[in-house]
């Protein structure tokens, strides 16, 4: 990725900011006590100090990865995935190849949705829909995902992406025909908005991955929980409401792997995987 000179001077204050935060927050963590629903290893002073350079710390820790994802080396994983989605299904990913996959609370730290092909979109009646006209180069190109990065913003990526992780949750929303269309819709609309470094689901004109999957996907009703004064949604929490039956999202697919290679498991494996990194 080339970056200008704003981008560049806005990693290396990214990179010294988050240097000296984590070196502040692993002296304060021992004496930080929170409520037992609440995310968030940090004292909240400190994430005080850091709120304001909130976009270059996201920024410099989105650049920071020292493998490619378990999951994506010898193309088999995608195999046994794409015959399996649908439009509108749901990922979690996680990556512990990625700074990013470490700073976030649980297993799994960043989502997306699947917006369908040209085929799919065109037996939807939805090709010639204006929101999805600008996006036709894009999707015969194969960017049939929808996500929100901290680098990129919400930008639609390659179906190849799902496999450059660790572990690959896949979800199903459980709505009728009209729902899933008016969903798809409302996400193609979301394309280009920026990044929510502080992220705040009170207001939208910034988003982060879960809350782009909120406002595309309205029905589902995602849990929510509290962290540093305002409500986030984990990927962890919708997948253990999915597997609980409790929401309208339906397990479809968990694949995870390690350097061994990778394997499908079930949701009450998934379950378990999360438990085992809550306790860490």
């Amino acid at each position: 990725m080339r970056h200008n000179g704003h981008t560049a001077r806005a990693l290396r204050l990214g990179l010294k900011t988050l240097a000296i935060l984590v070196l502040l927050g692993l002296a304060a963590c021992s004496t930080t006590s929170r409520d037992k629903n609440e995310v968030g290893a940090y004292p909240p002073w400190l994430i005080k100090v850091a709120e304001p350079a909130a976009p270059a710390i996201g920024m410099a820790i989105s650049q920071v990865q020292w493998r490619q994802g378990y999951l994506s080396p010898d193309g088999g994983a995608l195999n046994h995935v794409r015959p399996r989605i649908r439009p509108l299904d749901v990922f979690l990913f996680s990556n512990k190849g990625r700074l990013s996959g470490h700073t976030g609370a649980g297993l799994f730290g960043h989502s997306a949705v699947y917006l369908g092909s040209e085929r799919e979109l065109k037996s939807m009646g939805l090709w010639d829909d204006p929101a999805i006209v600008p996006h036709h180069d894009a999707i015969r190109r194969g960017l049939s995902i929808i996500e929100s990065g901290q680098a990129h913003g919400t930008t639609l990526t390659p179906v190849s992406r799902l496999v450059e992780t660790d572990r690959l949750v896949v979800l199903r929303p459980q709505l009728g025909t009209e729902r899933k269309e008016a969903a798809i819709v409302r996400l193609f609309a979301l394309v280009g908005t920026r990044f929510d470094h502080h992220y705040r689901l009170d207001e939208s004109e910034y988003v982060f991955c879960t809350e782009l999957i909120e406002l595309g996907i309205s029905d589902l009703r995602l849990p929510r929980r509290p962290s540093y004064g305002r409500e986030v949604i984990l990927p962890d929490d919708v997948a253990r409401q999915a597997v609980s039956g409790k929401g309208r999202l339906r397990f479809v697919a968990y694949l995870r792997a390690d350097r061994e290679g990778w394997e499908s498991a079930g949701p009450a494996a998934l379950n378990t995987d999360i438990d085992r990194a809550a306790s860490k």
